[in-house]
């Protein structure tokens, strides 16, 4: 049995029991939320809050608050510590540090059961695509799940951070399958110097010209390795075989690179490509024309949150796997059945890791609906807010007005000579006048914002070309500890960091 043939035989049952959840939301997520107390209700935050008695979801969201990362970091120190029945009952197996590109690293337990729910959204997943896409499985993968050029390192109680190999999230039955289709091996991401890193990785991509599937959180993250290899072509090529050397000289001979000529069988790209990964996205699908672009669903560190399954729009909750709540502008909390079309929502998640009614600060918008269940797209982070003059600015609202433009960019807001925002584009050109006039005219859909240029608190926007900005953060981000992999496009980029 091929790898392929093996993930799709394991993933018959997730994906079955998946589309009976889409079928019944509100039932699927009040047996997963009974599973969990259940599990947990012995741990010293389940004794805490009652777990024992909670029967309904209800119960559920008038016995336990909502929490943040601050609220719940005195437990996971303490589990990080090795304490044991803190946030759950059942031992920690590693933590994960969370990414994101405005905050540091927050530690996030894992658990076998949080594993688990994290297999019983990527193996639906999986079964979706090869039946959408089967040419998936004609050749090999590149895969990047946990984040590259990092080095081991334990908590205080002595428990690993990071998994020894992400096949560990598809489970231990399936790591032969998944590591016989992989075009760069695993310990590939665990050299720690970034440039051998990227040689051996394109040496290694270079000489698969079988490439068939690439799954990676961020465009941005293939994008640059791409954009990487004619400037280490020389040292990539003296790491390959013959037949290697003469494709990968055909496919800079142009200047650019022909990722046609490097890898004709490429099928499907999975990555973010919603809120500020869009225009990125698109670039990638530009670089990489005969390649399908698969938007990934929401998936953290924290929690799979949604899943792209069928053909309508955006993606599906991550009924199986997640308790989900989605917070509207009234603050209350809905569940997944109980969403309206076009309306956006904060997402809250309860997890078999400890996570009860966690904030994420993830905004995503309902764009369609089958039956009872909502299709999900991804907006930005609600907690990104930018507010100099009282104008409060959160990074969903501007992804989705920098997306008319034609090259990636950012606002920088700035304090001097007057408050004002630059507006940062990754090109050497300068946008349009029109294209200016039009993300200024978009800005003032927001009404303190347009207050604010109005009278004068708010100069106009001043626009910066800054060709490379993007790898420039990267490189800031890699030097200062954050890790590749997991960073994600800004559309604001925070005045109050050093940023390059």
């Amino acid at each position: 049995m091929s790898g392929w043939q093996a993930i799709a035989a394991a993933a018959r049952k997730p994906a079955q029991a998946l589309s009976e959840a889409l079928a019944d939301p509100a039932a699927s997520q009040q047996r997963l939320l009974t599973s969990i107390l259940q599990a947990n209700a012995q741990s010293e935050y389940g004794r805490l809050y009652g777990f024992a008695h909670i029967k309904t979801i209800d119960d559920f969201r008038n016995a336990v608050p909502v929490s943040t990362y601050a609220d719940l970091a005195p437990s996971i120190a303490r589990m990080a510590a090795g304490e044991p029945g803190v946030l759950t009952d059942a031992p920690v197996v590693a933590f994960e540090e969370t990414g994101g590109s405005q905050s540091g690293g927050k530690l996030i337990a894992l658990t076998a059961a949080g594993l688990a729910a994290y297999r019983a959204a990527i193996l639906p997943w999986l079964h979706d695509l090869l039946a959408r896409r089967p040419a998936i499985a004609a050749g090999t993968s590149y895969v990047a799940i946990s984040p590259a050029t990092r080095t081991p390192i334990n908590t205080p109680g002595g428990l690993p951070v990071g998994l020894a190999s992400d096949a560990a999230y598809l489970g231990q039955d399936l790591a032969a399958a998944f590591a016989s289709l992989l075009a760069v091996p695993p310990d590939v991401g665990r050299i720690a110097d970034v440039e051998a890193w990227r040689v051996t990785t394109l040496a290694n991509l270079v000489s698969a010209p079988d490439l068939s599937f690439v799954s990676v959180w961020s465009p941005t993250f293939f994008l640059e390795l791409i954009d990487a290899l004619p400037g280490c072509a020389d040292a990539v090529a003296e790491r390959l075989d013959k037949s290697a050397r003469d494709r990968l000289a055909k496919a800079l001979s142009s200047g650019a690179v022909n990722t046609t000529l490097l890898w004709p069988r490429l099928d499907t790209i999975s990555c973010w490509a919603d809120g500020a990964s869009q225009l990125y996205a698109r670039r990638l699908g530009e670089v990489c024309p005969h390649a399908a672009l698969q938007a990934k669903g929401l998936m953290a560190t924290e929690a799979a949150m949604t899943l792209p399954w069928g053909e309508g729009p955006g993606a599906i909750p991550a009924l199986t796997s997640t308790v989900l709540e989605f917070v509207g502008e009234n603050e209350k909390a809905y569940g997944a059945h109980q969403l309206e079309l076009g309306t956006a929502y904060r997402v809250l998640v309860t997890t078999h890791g400890g996570l009860y009614r966690y904030d994420m600060g993830d905004m995503v918008r309902c764009v369609g609906v089958e039956q009872a269940t909502p299709r999900l797209a991804f907006e930005g982070r609600a907690a990104f807010v930018s507010d100099l003059v009282g104008e409060k600015l959160d990074e969903a609202f501007v992804a989705r007005v920098l997306s008319c433009l034609r090259v990636p960019s950012a606002l920088r807001p700035r304090t001097a000579p007057k408050p004002h925002y630059e507006l940062w584009v990754d090109d050497a050109a300068e946008p349009r006048p029109d294209e200016i006039g039009r993300v200024e005219e978009q800005l003032r859909h927001n009404p303190q914002y347009a207050y604010a240029r109005r009278i004068g608190q708010l100069g106009p926007l001043v626009t910066v070309p800054r060709p490379g900005f993007r790898a420039e953060f990267h490189a800031q981000e890699s030097r200062s500890g954050r890790r590749l992999g997991d960073l994600k496009p800004l559309a604001i980029i925070r005045s109050d960091e050093n940023r390059p």
